[in-house]
């Protein structure tokens, strides 16, 4: 009798998830929610005003409250634009806080004259704010901030209780109250909650897949990269071992042929070690602004190969935003500039390359004949040469394109461990308007993914700036210069 394989159990999203922050893309569609409920709030907020002029007792704390109330709307529609994302907690503890002394300045204008709790605008009003923080907020915090809202809102109907028109228990305000406030909040909390663990299981199951099909891949691709070294060595390599080994004898020429074909294999193997997906990128980018009858020069400047630390979320905004200000109209071929810099730990996601041509700076298997021993000390010395050269001509080209603009504090080196800095230079003959306009859907992904977005616009220079946090100390201190 075979034991049924228990089913993995699925990692659940952490708590701190929001809809915005796990599908940035997804999260563009839903903004429209902010300006909709916005507009509602402060329609029904003055409408309901205006009807009751009976109740109001001062007419200036009345409008107060209403004013108080736009001004949470307006907050709301602020924050949850797509180029201010990520929709932080600070902002939402504002925008519940400006509602909250909506209501208290509501209830104290109508003190003594209030006639029925179910026309309040304020709880309303409140239950609809919390309900718009549902795509950008966890649904833990939106919880709290309700049942928070709902407390107060009941205290106070406890308090006007005694003034009502209808006398009943003094509780049943307080109910009828705090259920036009949990009853929004908890069918905001609901959607954030089944959305954000939506996602998350679908980022599991596509993450899973990934690795299965990169397992199943791996023989086939480590069989072709070997069938490629044979390539190349059958060239010119290997007739040439074979005709050193049938002479039995080793010259001077054979000395120096041994040295030209080390450095040239070096050559090939380091080009292709040092080749990162940003490579990829830009080259597919050249060829296609090529195709259009452009003359491109892209550079990069990583001589560290930072890039290879990205993950898959910062590898697709990255390459989303370089495709999209290569075919940006007004962008200048010859002027884009992608430099990754910083003092954090080597990248760690190097195994494919690792397994296929070693560890780089690895100590050399002993050399068991004169040959190849010769082959070997070449190549190392020529890679270690070719290094220094390609880095020192790296910084000298970002250093020619790059205008004196900000300097970043290396006094800390547990600082600076922790971030790499990607910086994106391009020139786009655009208007203002129609730069913001068009980068407005990138910047909110960056934003997500990224810390510290930065973006600077002296016409037509346009900088990016940004960073991939790799531990948990502080960024670095920013110096304007």
């Amino acid at each position: 009798m075979t034991r049924a394989t228990p089913t993995p159990r699925r990692p659940r999203a952490p708590a701190s998830a929001s809809q915005q922050r796990l599908d940035p893309i997804g999260g563009l569609a839903v903004w429209p929610l902010a300006p909709v409920v916005a507009v509602i709030v402060v329609t029904y907020a003055v409408v309901t005003t205006a009807s009751r002029l009976h109740e109001i007792q001062i007419v200036e704390v009345a409008a107060a409250a209403v004013a108080v109330l736009i001004i949470a709307a307006a907050a709301l529609v602020w924050s949850a634009r797509p180029d201010l994302a990520p929709f932080t907690r600070v902002r939402a503890i504002v925008i519940v806080a400006l509602g909250v002394t909506a209501h208290l300045l509501a209830a104290a204008s109508t003190w003594h004259l209030n006639g029925m709790i179910q026309d309040d605008f304020a709880p309303i009003g409140l239950g609809l704010l919390l309900l718009a923080l549902a795509p950008f907020r966890p649904w833990k915090e939106i919880l709290v901030l309700g049942g928070s809202v709902a407390l107060v809102v009941g205290l106070t109907a406890l308090a006007q209780s005694p003034f009502l028109d209808v006398q009943t228990l003094p509780l049943l305000f307080a109910i009828i109250a705090m259920t036009q406030v949990l009853a929004p909040t908890l069918a905001g909390a609901a959607y954030s909650r089944q959305v954000v663990n939506s996602i998350h299981r679908w980022q599991t199951d596509a993450r899973r897949a990934i690795r299965a099909r990169t397992e199943a891949s791996r023989g086939l691709l480590a069989q072709s990269v070997v069938d490629h070294r044979l390539t190349n060595l059958g060239a010119d390599v290997l007739p040439f071992l074979a005709d050193v080994l049938d002479r039995g004898s080793l010259t001077a020429a054979d000395v120096k042929r041994a040295r030209s074909l080390a450095f040239q294999v070096r050559r090939v193997l380091v080009a292709e070690v040092d080749h990162t997906w940003l490579d990829d990128l830009i080259d597919r980018e050249r060829g296609a602004l090529s195709r259009r009858g452009l003359t491109p020069l892209c550079i990069i400047a990583d001589p560290e190969r930072r890039a290879t630390g990205f993950d898959s979320d910062q590898r697709a905004a990255v390459g989303a935003l370089i495709v999209a200000l290569c075919t940006l109209k007004g962008f200048d071929p010859t002027s884009l500039v992608v430099q990754i810099d910083g003092s954090g730990a080597a990248p760690t996601d190097t195994d494919h390359i690792t397994q296929a041509f070693g560890h780089r700076g690895a100590r050399s298997t002993p050399a068991t004949d004169t040959m190849t021993m010769a082959i070997v000390t070449a190549a190392q010395a020529q890679a270690a040469a070719q290094a220094r050269a390609q880095a020192r001509a790296q910084a000298q080209v970002h250093a020619a394109t790059t205008p004196p603009r900000m300097i970043i504090d290396r006094h800390s080196s547990a600082v600076l461990g922790a971030v790499d800095t990607i910086t994106i230079q391009a020139g786009i003959s655009l208007p203002s308007i129609q730069r913001r306009r068009a980068l407005r859907p990138y910047l909110s992904v960056l934003r997500a993914v990224f810390t510290r977005v930065r973006v600077t616009s002296r016409h037509p220079l346009l900088t990016l700036e940004f960073d991939a946090e790799r531990g948990q100390t502080p960024a670095p201190r920013i110096k304007g210069s």
